[in-house]
């Protein structure tokens, strides 16, 4: 993902991905086919030693996990004197946290009943797969315009995606989003981080490199 051009792509295809989750969600008035069959059998794949291993794994992209990994962010930045590159993390964080939670009380969508943690609060979007999503590309945005990663920018994109998918996994096997839900997260995660990369792009300071 690289080039404004390519940037404004995906962007586009984001928010056309998360449009098509909130129509269906809003004028279906229910369910997706694919919604209830993978909650119906992910019980399949539950196994006594995962389950755990699970709920650290989201926990990490918890409200509380977030906040931790987004201040230790932050002061890395600031220590290095990147505030531009602070000022687009904060803004990616924060903007796409405002979008999910007005979103969910607009929607108003119930969970899946078939939970096996307790959670509250609404169902649309996944707010974990939106804030996984979020950081893993603020970060890849930011740290693939410094010079010595810059050969393994397809790699950095890589892991942001696979950290994205892999909380968005974590939130359909605990049984407490649909699938539209995490791919309404990732699509409105995406949209956002990389409207903010197109209005504030981060730039790295060859004097204060990480």
């Amino acid at each position: 993902m690289s080039g404004k051009r390519g940037i404004v792509f995906v962007n586009i295809f984001a928010l056309l991905l998360f449009g098509t989750m909130l129509a269906e969600v809003l004028w279906q008035n229910g369910l997706l086919i694919v919604d209830r069959w993978i909650s119906d059998h992910m019980y399949h794949i539950r196994m006594e030693w995962l389950t755990p291993i699970v709920k650290m794994l989201t926990d990490m992209n918890g409200v509380l996990g977030a906040a931790l990994f987004s201040v230790g962010v932050m002061a890395l930045l600031f220590w290095k004197k990147q505030y531009r590159n602070a000022a687009f993390y904060l803004s990616s964080v924060l903007g796409a946290m405002g979008l999910f939670v007005f979103i969910k009380q607009l929607v108003v969508r119930n969970r899946p009943e078939n939970a096996i943690i307790e959670i509250g609060g609404y169902s649309f979007p996944s707010g974990h797969t939106t804030m996984a999503t979020a950081i893993a590309f603020a970060l890849y945005f930011i740290f693939s315009q410094m010079d010595k990663l810059r050969p393994y920018r397809d790699l950095l994109c890589f892991l942001a995606l696979g950290w994205a998918v892999l909380i968005a996994s974590t939130r359909l096997y605990l049984g407490v989003h649909w699938f539209s839900d995490v791919v309404g997260g990732f699509g409105l995660g995406l949209f956002w981080v990389t409207a903010v990369r197109l209005l504030l792009p981060p730039v790295f300071h060859p004097s204060s490199q990480l």
